[in-house]
């Protein structure tokens, strides 16, 4: 469920997720982690659309070193679709704290600490100057808090539903359940 926030005020490190009336089939019913956002517009990467497909079986260098070659792949928004991009997510001090980078080299990303998650995005999702900011105004899109839950190796179908849904206990919850389910 959204929240308010105040205008003016960055949306870098929220997640926008589209009203059930945002029929754009570009953004109907997903989930975007706002990875930058200032006056001169905003990067977005969406985080429930997965290719299911590992970065080894889309690359096209065949010296792809192996660290690298089980990252998932994701459709991150229309904008330059058929370019890669990395991110590197790490956990704050909770679960609804995630902090994105954008990485340039995807050598940096080989060796990572605990509590940090790796996706490569085909495109990503833009907006120029004001333009969010009208879209927020005419309630294309709710702003969340984000959650550790975004970033599992299978995103649950219903990620979005829980996220624009009333009862929110999910966020609660989400810690105590088994992190492995497929194994139950």
């Amino acid at each position: 469920m959204g929240f308010e926030i105040p205008e003016g005020e960055s949306l870098t490190g929220l997640v926008l997720a589209a009203s059930r009336d945002l029929l754009d089939p570009n953004f109907s019913q997903t989930l975007v982690y706002i990875a930058e956002h200032g006056p001169d517009g905003a990067l977005g990467l969406v985080m429930n659309r997965p290719l299911d497909k590992k970065l080894g079986e889309v690359a096209v260098s065949s010296d792809l070193p192996k660290a690298l070659q089980q990252i998932p792949v994701f459709q991150g928004g229309p904008v330059k679709a058929n370019a890669l991009l990395f991110a590197r997510f790490q956990r704050g001090k909770n679960d609804e704290q995630l902090h994105c980078q954008i990485v340039a080299n995807p050598q940096e990303l080989i060796e990572l600490p605990k509590r940090e998650w790796v996706r490569a995005f085909a495109g990503h999702s833009g907006w120029s100057a004001g333009q969010l900011e009208r879209e927020l105004s005419e309630g294309s899109w709710l702003v969340c808090r984000p959650h550790r839950a975004m970033l599992e190796d299978s995103v649950p179908n219903a990620m979005w539903e829980a996220f624009v849904g009333k009862d929110q206990r999910w966020r609660k919850l989400q810690s105590l359940l088994p992190k492995n389910t497929g194994l139950n």
